[in-house]
């Protein structure tokens, strides 16, 4: 019994509890998508809109902030926006 409170305690040592800044979205709105970094970015779009980042190979606007995010399953970067 003792051993068992020991493990318990030491696995609630080693377990760190989750913050509100570390709180990560387990869905994103309609038309948005959870990012490698855990943050909601706008699906890539067959018109641009505001915030476009690149013209992807497969003719789609992508809305990605982070390089390997960039066209990524598009067929890569056509032209890079901005």
């Amino acid at each position: 019994m003792k051993n068992m409170l020991i493990t318990a305690m030491m696995i609630a040592i080693s377990t760190p509890a989750l913050s509100q800044a570390q709180y990560v979205p387990q869905t994103c709105a309609y038309g948005y998508y959870l990012n490698t970094e855990n943050v909601c970015v706008h699906k890539p779009t067959a018109v641009p809109h505001e915030g476009a980042t690149a013209l992807c190979r497969d003719g789609l606007y992508s809305y990605a902030t982070r390089g390997p995010d960039i066209c990524a399953n598009h067929g890569g970067i056509a032209e890079l926006l901005r």
